[in-house]
């Protein structure tokens, strides 16, 4: 009776139904798991480098805009202010088809401001037939009469006021255009006695300097002289008009322009 009532006892304390919840054991203790840091660069980490960058962009963009910087109104490649222009040329007209003048010529001009010049000019020359002069004596017995001009001395005022950049092929030439007027005498052969006399004249015309360097440039001017004389085989005054290529270069001194634009 004793054993039963005990085996009872027992089977009562089992728990049959399966749903035994275990007891939560204590947990051992276990590392904690860290997120890896990342790691933030410091200014003075970055400094030197960034400051690198920083500083090759401002290089960069110094040089350009100091090297490669176009200016809307460049100055002139050459004042001639308070300078000397020595000018020797070739000359020949360009208005007589029975009788070619050609020669040389001589200027030397000083420029009290850059647009402005006092100007003298002295040209030597020789008068020869052309062909033509043969072709209307021959088969239209004609007389032609005609000035011989031996030397001219003309002064000047020349006045400059246009000064710019023309394209020659891959170069770029700076071009200053000027206006020339003056007065001067012209020594010419004529059959009146004397057989030489020296006649009075006057000049107008119009150049082109096309600058090569400071102190140096290529002068290509179209000037007309117009004097009165009696030419040879008459005794009738005659006014003359004797337009000249003159073509040559120019030299300035000093060297270097002693003046420079605001």
């Amino acid at each position: 009776m004793g054993g039963r009532a005990l085996a009872q006892n027992q089977f009562d304390e089992l728990d049959l139904s399966g749903t035994d919840t275990k007891k939560d054991e204590p947990k051992k203790d276990e590392p904690d798991v860290v997120a890896p840091r990342s790691t933030v660069k410091t200014a003075t980490d970055v400094g030197p480098t960034s400051a690198a960058k920083k500083t090759d962009g401002q290089a960069v963009e110094r040089d350009t805009t100091q090297d490669d910087r176009v200016k809307s109104v460049q100055r002139k490649l050459y004042l001639k202010r308070g300078r000397f222009e020595l000018a020797p040329s070739f000359i020949i007209n360009v208005n007589d088809a029975y009788y070619t003048k050609l020669g040389g010529a001589i200027r030397l001009a000083f420029y009290p401001a850059d647009s402005l010049a006092i100007s003298a000019r002295f040209s030597l020359m020789q008068t020869l037939p052309t062909d033509d002069v043969r072709t209307a004596k021959r088969n239209l017995n004609s007389r032609i009469f005609f000035s011989v001009p031996i030397w001219s001395v003309m002064g000047d005022i020349e006045w400059s006021p246009l000064y710019g950049k023309v394209a020659f092929f891959n170069s770029i030439l700076h071009l200053d255009a000027y206006l020339v007027g003056g007065g001067g005498v012209v020594y010419t052969e004529t059959s009146a006695a004397p057989n030489r006399t020296v006649n009075p004249a006057f000049d107008l015309g119009l150049g082109f300097r096309f600058v090569v360097k400071d102190f140096m440039a290529v002068n290509v001017a179209l000037i007309n002289t117009t004097y009165v004389d009696t030419p040879t085989g008459t005794t009738k005054g005659v006014t003359q008009n004797l337009m000249l290529v003159n073509a040559g270069v120019s030299i300035f001194f000093p060297f270097k322009s002693t003046y420079r634009e605001e």
